[in-house]
């Protein structure tokens, strides 16, 4: 259940990132539905009510396989962790909540690119804060992260982009980061606008618009 429209933008822009994390693995995951598993649509971007395949106990088996053997194939692993992280945060049909991915590939995660390892920690996050999993030790600021804030500052600063970076230096709440990015949204921002929104997003507060159902989501890393 959701307790905030932070709560709600969050869930939606960390099921974005996985599907996105999806698409760029998607030849191993596409190898975990020829295995026996034919997914009805592996078209990542239909992914708005979970999972669909023809035998869903088999594809169920292959992605919770997959999910939990990161030395077999990693590009695989990766993969099929975000799909079931982005299932279960759909409630699709995946019931493995991931307790045990966490408690025991943690460091594995943080192998991933940082687009990546902030994607899957978003998702281990947010399920935790929406109550669809307890993790006793949940991600922290600095792996949910993809940049910090000493990375994207010097870049808002060169492109005088003022108003965004008192906005980081000043820590500003999530109904006003959701203000904020009202003004901003739009699908060809720039670099360094896009760093910065994915920096409010991904920290602690993570950001509330007014309209947390469909405002637009923050682009790709």
């Amino acid at each position: 259940m959701f307790t905030s429209s932070a709560e709600v933008f969050r869930t939606r822009q960390a099921v974005r990132d996985l599907v996105e994390v999806v698409r760029h693995h998607r030849n191993a995951v596409e190898r975990l539905a020829e295995a026996g598993a034919a997914l009805h649509a592996l078209d990542v971007q239909s992914f708005g009510r979970g999972l669909m395949a023809v035998d869903q106990t088999r594809l169920n088996t292959a992605i919770l396989l997959a999910a939990a053997t990161p030395d077999e194939d990693f590009n695989a692993f990766i993969g099929a962790t975000a799909l079931a992280l982005s299932d279960r945060l759909q409630l699709g049909w995946l019931e493995d909540d991931l307790y045990w991915n966490w408690n025991a590939f943690r460091d594995h995660y943080k192998l991933a690119d940082p687009s990546v390892r902030a994607a899957l920690m978003n998702g281990f996050r947010t399920l935790h804060l929406i109550h669809r999993v307890n993790l006793s030790d949940p991600p922290t600021d600095a792996e949910c992260l993809t940049r910090g804030v000493d990375v994207v500052l010097p870049a808002l600063r060169a492109n005088r982009l003022d108003s965004l970076a008192h906005a980081l230096q000043s820590d500003i709440s999530a109904h006003e980061a959701g203000r904020l990015w009202a003004e901003f949204m739009s699908d060809d921002m720039t670099w360094p606008v896009r760093a910065a929104f994915r920096y409010l997003y991904e920290r602690t507060q993570s950001i509330s618009p007014d309209n947390p159902d469909s405002a637009l989501l923050i682009p790709w890393a």
